[in-house]
């Protein structure tokens, strides 16, 4: 399940464009914008970190869980150590179900929180995938 290095750096350049332009929307009051990207920052990250999928494309749960299952981490740890980052994953898959498909107001905090699981992911697999 490798990726090829040309689609690694398309892949890592569109997350941090979602986590810059998630940081923007924030500061500029568009709380459910801000969700969304903030949870795209995280799915691309993550399609990094675990490599191109078995079956030719992602599904949200199947790659949330294989990014937490941890075996991706040089060493591998075990998915209980991971237990804390896959809560706030899901998270952030359900304030973003609320942002882009049940049309729910978001305020402040919950974007900052988006953001905030963001950059945890973003920080985790630059650290693993010296990116």
């Amino acid at each position: 399940m490798g990726m090829e290095p040309s689609e690694q750096i398309r892949r890592w350049e569109t997350a941090k464009e979602h986590r810059e332009a998630a940081q923007q929307l924030l500061m500029n009051g568009l709380f459910q914008a801000s969700v969304s990207r903030s949870y795209y920052a995280c799915f691309h990250a993550m399609w990094i970190a675990v490599g191109d999928p078995p079956l030719g494309h992602w599904k949200h749960a199947g790659l949330m869980k294989t990014f937490c299952f941890g075996k991706w981490l040089t060493p591998p740890v075990l998915p209980a150590s991971l237990a804390v980052i896959y809560k706030k994953i899901l998270t952030l898959y359900d304030l973003r179900l609320d942002a882009d498909y049940r049309a729910v107001s978001l305020d402040q905090d919950k974007a900052k929180e988006a953001l905030d699981t963001a950059n945890q992911i973003h920080a985790m697999v630059v650290q693993h995938k010296n990116l």
